[in-house]
């Protein structure tokens, strides 16, 4: 048995039932694509509006005042004049190339602000070398039986005092994260004294590890710039950022500065539809090629498709041109019963003279 026919209105087009199920299940398909291509879940992205993704980094950032870029290459670290910005890099998940760290001392050499933040992996290190910074990362997990958020392994640290970066905080909590060995640097906040790192990774205290308190962020000058090293990238992440004074110490951080660059060159990938968009951005060529493609697709939409489509949705639809008189004079009439000879004859009319109007400029 045929499905009923489904209209409200006899201009709209009849559709089926299973036609619409179809339509409903294309627009459902439709709009989870697009926001697959526009969502991430990689840790530490910047679209990644789950616990562990820093989307929220960038309403921070934008909070100072600063204007916020995505950074998806090294070449957007300005060289000069690189006094008014701050860089923030997390948790590298690949190394720098011998050019790309040249162009970021460079960068901090000529007055930059350069913030990374790692834990355990490599890359954090080599780039603190590059740049000429003194600290470095320890590498072991720190945990804190005595002082913690929720467990030894979400340690509370606290300003080793009073900085600009630790203005108004109390505490910074961390997770899962690890310590930095200042060497020439400045401790900006400690652990407590009750801290211990985990050299056996068996998450408790053993005989050969000593408590103590030590960095886990550390600030120096590098040339004309500066280099803030933190041990624990998850400090930046959405659900960190609510715990103790993070929100506020990151803040501090990134404050002061007119420009605020989030490095993501070396992180896991961007979105596709995010990572299309910052390269029309950034690309005069590709903005001018959209902006040209987009006008001559509505100059190549014929005036008669617009036209039509506004008889369709808006009045009755017009008679064909191929009607005689008599003929549009019957269908008006049949339309409207009601109306006087004279009304259908100028309506009749005016049809005549529209239809010949776009023959005429056709």
């Amino acid at each position: 048995m045929a499905s009923t026919p489904v209209s409200g209105d006899s201009r709209l087009p009849s559709l089926s039932l299973p036609q619409l199920l179809l339509a409903a299940y294309t627009a459902l398909t439709v709009i989870a694509l697009v926001y697959a291509a526009s969502t991430s879940s990689a840790a530490f992205g910047a679209y990644n509006a789950q616990w562990d993704g820093a989307g929220e980094l960038r309403t921070v950032a934008a909070d100072t005042g600063a204007s916020v870029t995505l950074g998806t290459n090294v070449s957007q670290y300005p060289t000069a004049d690189a006094d008014g910005t701050v860089a923030v890099v997390l948790s590298p998940t690949e190394p720098y190339t011998s050019g790309e760290r040249a162009r970021l001392a460079a960068f901090v050499r000529n007055g930059g602000t350069l913030v990374v933040a790692e834990d355990y992996r490599p890359h954090g290190n080599a780039l603190l070398a590059a740049v000429g910074a003194d600290a470095r990362f320890d590498g072991r997990p720190v945990y804190d039986n005595r002082n913690y958020y929720r467990n030894a392994s979400f340690p509370e640290a606290t300003p080793a005092g009073d900085y600009p970066e630790t203005a108004g905080v109390d505490t910074v909590v961390l997770n899962y994260g690890t310590t930095v060995r200042a060497g020439d640097a400045t401790p900006l906040v400690t652990t407590s004294e009750y801290a211990y790192l985990d050299t056996d990774g068996d998450a408790e205290l053993d005989n050969d590890e000593r408590l103590a308190s030590r960095p886990v962020a550390t600030s120096e000058s590098v040339g004309d710039g500066r280099v803030v090293a933190v041990g624990d990238p998850s400090v930046f992440v959405n659900a960190m950022l609510e715990r103790g004074d993070n929100r506020r110490f990151v803040r501090n951080l990134l404050d002061g500065h007119d420009s605020a660059l989030l490095d993501y060159s070396h992180a896991d990938s961007l979105p596709p539809a995010a990572a299309a968009v910052l390269a029309v951005q950034r690309s005069d060529a590709l903005l001018l090629l959209c902006g040209v493609v987009l006008v001559g697709t509505l100059l190549a939409v014929d005036r008669r498709l617009d036209e039509r489509l506004r008889d369709y949705w808006g009045r009755d639809p017009a008679p064909e041109p191929s009607l005689s008189r008599d003929s549009i004079e019957q269908y008006i009439s049949a339309r409207h019963p009601d109306w006087e000879r004279e009304q259908i004859q100028r309506v009749t009319e005016a049809v005549i003279k529209q239809r010949t109007e776009r023959q005429r400029n056709d």
